[in-house]
C-alpha cells in the first residue's frame, strides 16, 4: 500500500494547484489501471509513485530553460522524481524504475514495458481533457496509444463520443 506521505511530498514540491491537480488525476487513473491489470504489489507501488511525480521536471525546466516541454521534463524530472520517491520505495531498483518511467513518460514510441504503458494511458486520459482535443484526435490517440484492457475501458467511459464518431 502506498505511503500517503508521498502525496504530501508531491504537494510540497509543486505548491501549484494546476500541477497538483494534474498529478492527482493521473495518479487516480494510474491506480485504477494498475489494479485492473493485476499488477504485483511492488509494480503497483512503483506505478503509483511514478504517477505522482511524473511531471516534476516542469518547474525546473521552466526555471532553467524556459520550457516545460515533454523532452525537458523527462530529462530534468527523472533525477528529481528519484530523489522524491526514495523514502517511499523499498530499494534502489524500485527508485531507478520510477526514474525510468519519468524519463520516458512522453516518449510514446519507447518500449518501456507495462508500467510505462499504464502511465502513458493515465496521463493521456487527463491530457485529452485538458487540451480540448476533438473527438477525431482523441480517437486517433486511443488507436495509437491505448493498449491495456483497463485503459481502453476507461477511455470508453471518459470519451464515449470519440469512439462513436
Amino acid at each position: 500500500m502506498m505511503n500517503h506521505k508521498a502525496i504530501d511530498s508531491m504537494l510540497a514540491y509543486f505548491r501549484n494547484e494546476s500541477y497538483i491537480s494534474h498529478a492527482l488525476r493521473v495518479h487516480g487513473y494510474a491506480t485504477g489501471i494498475g489494479a485492473g491489470e493485476g499488477l504485483s504489489e511492488r509494480d503497483f507501488e512503483i506505478l503509483q509513485i511514478a504517477s505522482l511525480y511524473h511531471d516534476v521536471g516542469i518547474p525546473e525546466g521552466l526555471r532553467l530553460e524556459g520550457s516545460g516541454a515533454g523532452p525537458v521534463q523527462e530529462r530534468l524530472g527523472a533525477p528529481i522524481a528519484m530523489e522524491l520517491a526514495r523514502p517511499f520505495l523499498p530499494d534502489e531498483e524500485a527508485v531507478a524504475q520510477v526514474g525510468e518511467l519519468v524519463a520516458h513518460h512522453h516518449s510514446f514510441h519507447y518500449q518501456g514495458g507495462p508500467l510505462l504503458q499504464m502511465l502513458f494511458e493515465a496521463d493521456w486520459l487527463v491530457n485529452l481533457a485538458d487540451e480540448g482535443m476533438s473527438d477525431e484526435k482523441r480517437r486517433r490517440v486511443y488507436e495509437l496509444y491505448f493498449k491495456t484492457a483497463t485503459g481502453r475501458a476507461y477511455f470508453s467511459y471518459v470519451y464515449p463520443s470519440a469512439l462513436e464518431a
